[in-house]
C-alpha cells in the first residue's frame, strides 16, 4: 500500500493575511489535502482585570500568555490592563500595576480575564458588575482564576452552570451561592462565554484552552513549549497532584517526547520507545510517570487522539487516513479513543468543529 505521509509548514506569509500553520499530506507523491489556518480580520483584545490586592501570580500568568512576544508569528492578541479601581493598585509582593484602561474598554473586549479577587466575600462595585454584565451580553468571553470566580458569581454568570475553582473555596461557593454546579476535581470548565479555573497555575492551563480554541492546538503547542510547560492539560484532570513534577525527568525526555509527537504514525511500543531513549524499559516507565503523569501508552494514545482532533478540524481526510496518520491504524480504533476523549464520534466532532467539511467514510 502506498504511505500517507503529513508535511507540516509553518510561518509562510500569504495574500490577505498571515498563515500560522499549513498542513500538506502527499499520499505517494500526490497532494490529498492541503489546509491553511489564517489569522482574524482583527486581533482579539485581551482585557486583564487589575484591582487592589492583587493576586500577582495569576495576573502574571496572563500577562505572559496573551501580552507574548512571540516571534514566531506576528499577529497575537492585544493586551489591555483594566482598572477595577481607583487609586493605586497594589499587589502582593508589595506590587504596584499601572492600569493603561478603565472600566469602559469593557465594551470592546473579546476577552476578560479575572485573574483572582481580594476575597471570598469581598464585594465588586456596581460599576465592575454593569461592566462586566454588558461585556457578557454583547458576546465577551470572561474567564477567572481561582478566587476570580466570586467576581463572576456577584454578577449571576454561573447560576446553574458548572465551574470549578481552588479546592479550599469549594465550600464558600456552595454556602455563597448554591446555584453554582460547583466541582472541586477538575482543573477548569469551559462553558462557552464563561471560562473558570481552579488553583493558580491551572489558569495556565485553562489560557492554552483558550489559545487552542483561538489559533489552533499547533500554535498552543507553540506558545506552551516557550513556557516549558505541558502542551496540553484536560480540564477534567484533578486538581490533586501526587508528586510533584520531575523537572530533570523532563527535561531529559523532552526530545523524545518531540521525537514521538513528530512520528505518531509508527509504531511505538514500550520496546522501540526505550530503544530511542537508550534505557530500559523499567526506567522508562519511571521517567514517564514522573515527566507525563503517564505511562508511556496513555501518553502516546492521548498525543494520537489530540493529532486526529487537529485533523479532523482542519482536513478533509476520512477515518482510514486519519487512522494512519496517527498510528491509531483502524477506523474502529479510532473511533473508540475519539468517543473516549471527546464524548462524541468523529462526525459529530467534526460537525461541531469544522461544520462545512463534511467527509465520506466516517
Amino acid at each position: 500500500m502506498t504511505a500517507l505521509y503529513m508535511y507540516i509548514k509553518r510561518n509562510a506569509v500569504v495574500w490577505g493575511g498571515r498563515l500560522l500553520g499549513e498542513i500538506v499530506i502527499f499520499w505517494g507523491d500526490d497532494v490529498v489535502e492541503c489546509t491553511s489556518e489564517y489569522n482574524k480580520e482583527r486581533n482579539l483584545l485581551v482585557c486583564i482585570l487589575a484591582y487592589d490586592g492583587l493576586c500577582t501570580f495569576e495576573y502574571g500568568c496572563a500577562v505572559k500568555v496573551f501580552g507574548l512576544a512571540n516571534p514566531e508569528f506576528t499577529n497575537w492578541y492585544d493586551l489591555s490592563i483594566v482598572t477595577a479601581d481607583k487609586g493605586e493598585i497594589t499587589g502582593a509582593g508589595n506590587v504596584i500595576v499601572t492600569a493603561d484602561q478603565d472600566l469602559s474598554i469593557l465594551q470592546t473586549a473579546d476577552l476578560i480575564i479575572i485573574p483572582g479577587w481580594r476575597g471570598t466575600d469581598a464585594l465588586i462595585s456596581e460599576e465592575l458588575r454593569e461592566a462586566l454584565i454588558a461585556a457578557n451580553k454583547r458576546g465577551a468571553r470572561i474567564a477567572s482564576i481561582c478566587c476570580g470566580i466570586f467576581v463572576l458569581a456577584q454578577c449571576g454568570f454561573l447560576n446553574d452552570l458548572r465551574a470549578t475553582t481552588h479546592w479550599r473555596y469549594v465550600d464558600d461557593v456552595k454556602r455563597l451561592y448554591p446555584k453554582i454546579k460547583i466541582d472541586r476535581n477538575v482543573l477548569y470548565v469551559d462553558e462557552g462565554k464563561i471560562l473558570t479555573s481552579s488553583g493558580a497555575a491551572a489558569g495556565i492551563d485553562l489560557f492554552l484552552h483558550i489559545v487552542r480554541t483561538d489559533f489552533g492546538d499547533r500554535i498552543a503547542n507553540q506558545v506552551a513549549r516557550r513556557l516549558v510547560i505541558p502542551a496540553h492539560r484536560e480540564g477534567g484532570k484533578t486538581q490533586y497532584v501526587s508528586r510533584p513534577l520531575a523537572i530533570n525527568a523532563v527535561n531529559s525526555i523532552a526530545p523524545l517526547l518531540d521525537h514521538i509527537r513528530e512520528n505518531l504514525d509508527k509504531d511505538w511500543s514500550i520496546q522501540t520507545i526505550a530503544q530511542e531513549a537508550n534505557v530500559s524499559p523499567r526506567t522508562l516507565q519511571r521517567r514517564f510517570k514522573d515527566a507525563t503523569g503517564h505511562s508511556p501508552h496513555t501518553w502516546l494514545t492521548i498525543e494520537r487522539v489530540e493529532l486526529a482532533k487537529e485533523l479532523l478540524k482542519t482536513t478533509h481526510l476520512n477515518i482510514q487516513q486519519i487512522a494512519t496518520l496517527t498510528g491509531l491504524r483502524t477506523p474502529e480504533t479510532l473511533r473508540h479513543h475519539i468517543k473516549n476523549y471527546t464524548k462524541s464520534s468523529p462526525t459529530q466532532f467534526r460537525s461541531k468543529f469544522n461544520p462545512v467539511k463534511t467527509v465520506s467514510g466516517l
